[in-house]
């Protein structure tokens, strides 16, 4: 039995798929420790938090910039749908939330409002533009064909560095150039946020139901089937449907809200991170307007310990190659050098794009339609326009070669 059991252990330790999976294990476990210590137990729920958001958007193979290009590629609107749900399940909890007006940890809910400026306008279209060139930067990256995860590295690494270059000309774009106060869809307009709901839900509603008899009528392309797994063992290895993610998504973000006191925001730590890095180079980024208007200047000069968008970034990561590992999907190999550039190139415009329009995909368009903002409306409909434009361009240049619908990168 012994000898069973020690064979048991050493095929495990020769897996690097478990090493990885241990490893993050303990890292998340050291981190937990460590963010209690400097900043308490509101920090590590959040953490937590992030771990199942990564989980959860792995196994609901759940993508926020796929369902752009599912539409404008293919036609298809499986994932609008599973979109149009989770929109309508974060503003009931999030009405919810605003008209309670809980405060745990002594934070009341802080909507994502922001401005409707150049900024906004311009921001959105590159992001857009950005994230079709650069094949996305959403955790549904992770587990595209064999050597995405390689070129996804060089789209992170552009996505801060376009993110640094965004904060350092922020100003520019949302204070010299016009730029009108923010908008809440529920308090601006004097309906409340009964009413805002209520006009919100069947708008997302119709557009759910559009979308499903533009179905029936074009019959277009359905997703390629996803890797699953048989009785409770699909839980961890295998593929959610659509709908639960659009669930569990929704259930997540109240649950930061309720925690935070403010909506799910993604991308603005990536601009932090980078902005450390290059204050660490000699860089003097502590005048730049963006750290001012964005409430950010404390979180420039303290520890990302001390930031809640950092930590609950640290939990997504983590918990995306954790469930990567265990169901052994961490392969990296060669990309050609075009392939690596458009990639840095992507990612660089999605960066530059989200840090002057206050975000992307989540905390924009999914946070910012959960706290009623027209902002949120106005960087979807420029966003998709980027989307477009970037598609329309791609099949006029040699970027990449269409075979049957389906783009590839050889």
């Amino acid at each position: 039995m012994k000898k069973m059991n020690a064979t048991a252990g050493t095929s495990v330790l020769n897996n690097q798929q478990n090493i990885v999976s241990l490893v993050c294990l303990l890292v998340i476990l050291t981190l937990s420790f460590i963010t209690y210590q400097v900043s308490g137990w509101q920090y590590v729920i959040l953490l937590w938090i992030g771990f199942f958001l990564g989980f959860s958007l792995f196994h609901a193979r759940f993508g926020f910039s796929a369902v752009y290009r599912q539409i404008i590629e293919k036609g298809n609107t499986e994932m609008l749908r599973a979109h149009m749900l989770m929109l309508i399940l974060v503003s009931t909890f999030s009405a919810a939330i605003f008209i309670i007006s809980p405060a745990l940890f002594g934070t009341g809910p802080i909507p994502a409002l922001s401005a409707v400026s150049a900024g906004l306008i311009a921001g959105a279209f590159i992001f857009g533009f950005g994230m079709e060139i650069g094949s996305g930067l959403a955790p549904s990256s992770f587990y595209e064909a064999e050597g995405g995860r390689t070129a996804l590295i060089c789209t992170l690494a552009g996505f801060i560095t376009g993110a640094v270059a965004g904060a350092a000309h922020f100003g520019f774009w949302n204070t010299s150039l016009p730029s009108f106060e923010p908008v809440s869809l529920a308090v601006d307009t004097g309906i409340g946020y009964i009413w805002a709901w209520v006009i919100q839900i069947v708008f997302l509603g119709l557009v759910a139901f559009g979308s499903y008899v533009h179905k029936k009528r074009t019959r277009p392309p359905a997703l390629p089937p996803l890797p699953s797994a048989a009785s409770w063992s699909r839980i961890i290895f295998g593929s959610w449907p659509l709908w639960v993610g659009a669930v569990i998504l929704a259930v997540l973000n109240a649950l930061i809200f309720l925690v935070q006191g403010e909506p799910w925001k993604l991308t603005a730590a990536f601009a932090l991170w980078g902005s450390k890095i290059a204050m660490a180079l000699g860089m003097n980024v502590s005048e730049w307007t963006y750290w001012f208007e964005q409430d950010q200047f404390v979180a420039l000069h303290q520890s990302v310990l001390m930031d809640s968008m950092s930590i609950i970034n640290f939990g997504v990561i983590l918990g995306t190659v954790v469930t990567l590992a265990m169901n052994r999907q961490i392969r990296f190999s060669g990309i050609p050098l075009r392939v690596a550039l458009i990639a840095l190139v992507g990612g660089g415009l999605m960066g530059y794009g989200a840090s002057i329009s206050f975000g992307a995909n989540i905390g924009a368009y999914f946070s910012g339609i959960a706290s009623f903002s027209l902002h949120a409306w106005i960087w979807l409909v420029m966003a998709v326009l980027g989307v477009y434009t970037a598609y329309y361009i791609s099949h006029r240049l040699p970027l990449y070669h269409y075979e049957e619908g389906k783009r590839t990168d050889e």
